[in-house]
């Protein structure tokens, strides 16, 4: 993948990822945790992390696809 659709790709789909886990996730630990920061810091860790090996399937799908171009 080129780095431009890289970068498309991690600000396109970081704010859907983390509202979504915010939405999911976020609501359970704020009842096991209680504290607001925290609870955000990890939805944006794994959402990070999410994204993360998403974009390396992604090149791994790619390059199977396209080859060494």
């Amino acid at each position: 993948m080129k780095r431009g659709l890289q970068v498309v790709f991690v600000i396109a789909w970081l704010p859907i990822l983390w509202l979504l886990l915010s939405v999911t996730l976020g609501k359970v630990l704020f009842m096991v945790i209680g504290v607001t920061w925290i609870v955000q810091l990890f939805v944006v860790t794994v959402s990070l992390l999410l994204i993360f090996f998403a974009f390396h399937y992604l090149a791994a799908l790619s390059e199977k696809i396209f080859g060494d171009q």
